[in-house]
């Protein structure tokens, strides 16, 4: 597989990109799809509770871990929603709405800077295969140096309404 950023991202440092998020851990055979589900369904619940569903501007992940074998049960997955401020498009103004944090909800700045920003379609459980592309193969004959900020993914479609197969994920690359 031949892997090409789809287009660069700048993230500005002011005023800071916030993202409501919520954490799970658990890698099973190479993916984290079971605590994609749970961190989002932690996130979502409480988002709709506060009646915000509406604000979200952006669904984002983090892996901040770096797994020790294809079934690590440590490594862990943050979900996370920007509220006010498309980022594929960096339309809108990023909001930071009051809400009552409980269980692994937190606020996390997301890393301003420039990203090499590359797409995927397909299943969530098949995103591994384009990071691996990414670092075995971009990566090394790019000779860009990274950020020390963990890559993200942004979701640009919902799951809920969308095939697995039209499902559309960016993976933001930090670098320097």
């Amino acid at each position: 597989m031949t892997i090409q950023p789809t287009r660069t991202a700048q993230l500005p440092a002011t005023p800071p990109v916030q993202a409501l998020t919520a954490t799970a851990k658990g890698m099973v055979q190479g993916t984290m799809v079971g605590a994609a589900e749970q961190a989002f369904g932690e996130l979502m619940g409480a988002v709709r509770q506060a009646g915000l569903m509406d604000r979200i501007g952006s669904c984002v992940a983090w892996c901040p871990d770096r797994p020790q074998g294809s079934d690590d049960p440590h490594c862990r997955y943050v979900a996370g929603v920007v509220f006010g401020l498309d980022l594929a498009g960096m339309q809108g103004q990023p909001l930071q709405p009051t809400l009552p944090l409980a269980g692994t909800l937190a606020w996390h700045t997301v890393a301003p800077g420039r990203y090499a920003v590359f797409t995927h379609r397909g299943p969530y459980d098949q995103l591994t295969h384009t990071w691996q592309a990414i670092y075995r193969d971009w990566l090394p004959q790019a000779g860009v140096p990274l950020s020390d900020a963990a890559p993200m993914e942004l979701s640009l479609n919902d799951p809920r309404s969308t095939a697995p197969e039209d499902l559309l994920t960016e993976i933001w690359i930090p670098l320097r």
